[in-house]
C-alpha cells in the first residue's frame, strides 16, 4: 500500500531543491533499482571502513565510512526521485524495496561498527535497536494514518543521522579516540558518542509513540455503544433475536 509522505526534516528544503536537479543529470542506464543496489553497496563499504579503522588502528579509515555515507545518501535519496521524474513509479514494489534496503543498510553499517572494536558491541547494537524502533514506528503510524512521516520528532531524519555519524567519525579521527575511566572500565570517545546516540534514539521513539497514542486516542475515541439489553430484544444462547415477519 502506497502512503503519502510527510517530510519534516531539517534538510528537507535543501533536498527538495537539490534531488530533482541531480536526478535530471543521471544517464539513462541509471535506474531506481541500480541506485538502490548502489546504496546497499555503499553501506557495506561504510561498515568495512569501521572494521578497518578498528582492526588496523588507522583511524583514517573512518574517512572511508564518511564518504560511503555521502554515497549512500545520494543513492538512497535519488531512487524514488528518479522514478517520479521519469514517471516509472511502482508504488508497492518501490516501497518494499526502498525500505527493505534501508533496514539492510542499517545492519551493515552498525554491524560493522559492532565488529570493529572501536566501541563496545552492545552499544552499537543498542543504537541499531533505537534506529529500527523509529523505523518500525514510522510504518505503524503509516498504517494507522495513511501518512509516512519522516523525522516525527526533532527534525532528525535519515539525512541528519548520516551527518551525525560523519561528525562522530571526524571527531574520533581528529582526537585519536581518547579513553577515560568510568565505573571501573575504560570508555572511549566513540563509546560515549554511540551510547548518547542510542539513548536519544530510544527516548525520542518513546516520546513520539506516547504523543501519537494520545493523538490517535483523540481522533479515534471509544464508541459509545449501547448494551444488547437497550435494544429491547431478548436473545437466548444459540438463537437469533426475533424479528417481525
Amino acid at each position: 500500500m502506497a502512503h503519502d509522505r510527510e517530510i519534516r526534516t531539517l534538510t528537507g528544503r535543501f533536498e527538495r531543491w537539490a534531488l530533482p536537479r541531480m536526478a535530471a543529470r543521471l544517464p539513462l542506464w541509471v535506474t531506481p533499482d541500480v541506485l538502490t543496489s548502489a546504496g546497499i553497496a555503499a553501506a557495506m563499504v561504510g561498515g568495512l571502513g569501521f572494521v578497518l579503522a578498528g582492526r588496523t588502528g588507522a583511524l583514517a579509515w573512518l574517512h572511508l565510512t564518511s564518504l560511503a555515507l555521502v554515497a549512500h545518501w545520494a543513492a538512497d535519496s535519488l531512487d524514488g526521485t528518479l522514478a517520479r521524474q521519469r514517471r516509472i513509479e511502482r508504488p508497492r514494489y518501490g516501497t518494499f524495496v526502498d525500505h527493505t534496503s534501508d533496514a539492510i543498510s542499517a545492519w551493515l553499517l552498525l554491524g560493522g561498527l559492532a565488529a570493529s572494536g572501536l566501541v563496545r558491541p552492545w552499544l552499537a547494537l543498542a543504537a541499531l535497536a533505537g534506529y529500527l524502533s523509529h523505523f518500525g514506528f514510522a510504518f505503524v503510524v503509516a498504517t494507522a494514518r495513511g501518512v509516512l512521516r519522516l523525522a516525527p520528532t526533532g527534525g532528525l531524519g535519515p539525512t541528519e543521522l548520516r551527518l551525525v555519524v560523519i561528525a562522530a567519525c571526524t571527531a574520533v579521527w581528529a582526537t585519536g579516540n581518547p579513553a577515560w575511566p568510568l565505573a571501573g572500565a575504560m570508555w572511549t570517545l566513540f563509546d560515549g558518542l554511540v551510547a548518547g546516540a542510542a539513548v536519544i534514539l530510544v527516548l525520542t521513539w518513546l516520546v513520539a509513540a506516547a504523543r501519537e497514542r494520545a493523538e490517535l486516542a483523540r481522533l479515534d475515541p471509544t464508541p459509545n455503544g449501547d448494551p444488547p439489553e437497550a435494544s429491547g430484544e431478548q436473545t437466548t444462547p444459540g438463537r437469533a433475536p426475533d424479528r417481525p415477519a
